[in-house]
């Protein structure tokens, strides 16, 4: 079932009822917050239509229940859990600050446990520089929680002689797909990757940048130890990059996949489309790079 943002909210002021299983849950704690299930059991919640600057998914849980997100940290406001976020035309997506870009739902439909959304990013002056169609899916099991995310950014207009689509050197090296995790995860526990070594490119401090198919932190989350890895896809339009922050200085953890864009630049001509698909795995406990590399083949088999 499809509606506007616009629509689910005003439906549940006015009409003071909740929606079914095919729309928003009645268990969410706010209209314009969608929950993710499987076989009934709550894995996320995605955030929409009262997110100023862009949706994202607000907390994912592991198997035993567990939320591994943290939203909003008064040290970066505009970390938003799980989120999606790049520079556009010279328009900053990912940090909220003046004339910053948009990313604005301009409709959603939602199933138990999957939800499928068309964006438009918007400049501070209301132009719109991309189109996305992104699709959130989550499975649930005994043994991991798995969160599908795929974007599909397309030209804003698909007019032949329009201006391509700039992804410029105006990016920052951790642009793309982000995570920060819940706050008990921060002053401990040790990132790993798909490489066996933990080698890359120190950007600033202890961000590093690591060619990867995935990677993969453990950590203690309110005492007990839970496992979270990000895999990339063979088939993204750029390859693999992992950023990773907080393996030295542990002021804060965080963990996600680089588009590369600050280093090397891209261009979307009209019609061309870039389709980007990532997964995100979480455990109860420590897992071994034995475990995240058997549950990377798994995403990437036909």
């Amino acid at each position: 079932m499809k509606h506007s943002p616009l629509f689910l909210v005003l439906s549940m002021l006015l009409c003071g009822s909740t929606f079914g299983d095919d729309t928003l849950s009645a268990a969410a704690p706010s209209p314009v917050y969608t929950e993710l299930k499987s076989d009934g059991k709550l894995i996320a919640e995605y955030r929409y239509a009262d997110a100023p600057y862009k949706p994202y998914i607000v907390t994912l849980r592991t198997p035993s229940g567990k939320n591994i997100l943290r939203d909003a940290p008064h040290d970066h406001k505009h970390h938003h859990a799980l989120m999606f976020a790049l520079a556009v035309n010279g328009t900053n997506f990912w940090e909220e600050i003046s004339n910053a870009g948009k990313e604005i739902t301009n409709d959603i439909a939602v199933q138990p446990s999957s939800l499928k959304s068309g964006l438009v990013w918007q400049n501070a002056a209301g132009k719109v520089l991309l189109k996305e169609d992104r699709t959130i899916s989550v499975t649930g099991s005994p043994e991991v929680t798995l969160l599908d995310w795929q974007s599909v950014l397309k030209h804003p207009t698909d007019l032949p002689n329009d201006p391509p689509v700039d992804f410029d050197k105006s990016a920052h090296h951790y642009y793309g797909l982000g995570i920060r995790f819940d706050q008990s995860m921060d002053k401990q526990g040790v990132f790993f990757n798909s490489t066996g070594k933990n080698e890359g490119t120190l950007v600033r401090g202890d961000e590093r940048l690591t060619p990867c198919h995935w990677t993969a932190c453990t950590a203690k989350l309110h005492g007990e130890s839970v496992t979270v890895a990000v895999f990339g896809n063979p088939k993204n339009p750029v390859p693999t990059l992992a950023f990773t922050m907080g393996d030295r200085v542990a002021h804060f953890k965080y963990i996600g996949i680089s588009m590369n864009f600050h280093r090397e630049p891209r261009q979307m001509q009209p019609k061309e489309t870039m389709t980007f698909n990532f997964r995100v795995a979480v455990w109860d406990g420590e897992v071994s790079p034995e475990t995240v590399e058997k549950e990377y083949q798994k995403s990437i088999s036909p």
